[in-house]
């Protein structure tokens, strides 16, 4: 089962510790040597608040990272600063440039991948994007839920390979696997994983 790790650079901190943004930009990048060495197969650089400068850099310091491992690179909405900083791919959302239009802007071989909710969504992502992140499969947080019999269908009836989101774990990822899914995309668990790993409470 695929893996799709989205950053949240604010949940690389320990309980314990105060928010500091320059440690936060190198936990990113150490975040992304967790994801080769653990064999995750994409990570999408999802820091929203970022300039276009800090987001270059910091996508390029994380490419570097990711050198010589299966894990690709892709970035939120911009593939404008992926393109730059030698990213795999971009990562559009439901409010970015539709994929037919990215995909005429980009290389042979740059991923493209997109956020969906429904049939209409990933309906217009087929044939230009190469797999679409789709839920919320399970609860979580304020967002309705999908849910996995709904899921299944979309699944079935798309021409997009679908990674399940929301309130996936490792837990239930084998539900989601059942239902369709080629993987799971998730903030929270490869977070603790990773704090975890490196021992930060």
């Amino acid at each position: 089962m695929q893996r799709y790790l989205i950053t949240d650079r604010r949940q690389l901190f320990g309980a314990s510790e105060a928010y500091d943004e320059a440690i936060a930009q190198q936990r990113l990048v150490a975040l992304a040597r967790f994801a080769a060495r653990s064999g995750i197969d994409y990570i999408q650089l999802r820091e929203k608040d970022l300039s276009t400068r800090r987001l270059t850099a910091t996508a390029a310091a994380m490419v570097a990272a990711l050198a010589g491992s299966r894990t690709r690179l892709l970035v939120n909405d911009r593939f404008d600063a992926a393109l730059a900083a030698g990213a795999q791919g971009v990562h559009l959302t439901t409010r970015s440039l539709a994929a037919a239009v990215v995909r005429r802007c980009v290389p042979d071989g740059f991923l493209v991948a997109v956020s969906t909710h429904n049939r209409a969504e990933i309906a217009e992502a087929e044939g230009f994007a190469d797999f679409a992140v789709c839920g919320p499969v399970f609860p979580a947080g304020d967002k309705p839920v999908l849910g996995l019999k709904a899921f299944a269908a979309l699944a079935r009836a798309a021409a997009l390979p679908l990674f399940a989101l929301g309130g996936v774990t490792v837990e239930n990822a084998q539900l989601a696997a059942e239902a369709g899914a080629i993987g799971f995309a998730a903030i929270r668990a490869f977070a603790e994983a990773f704090r975890l790993e490196q021992g930060l409470h």
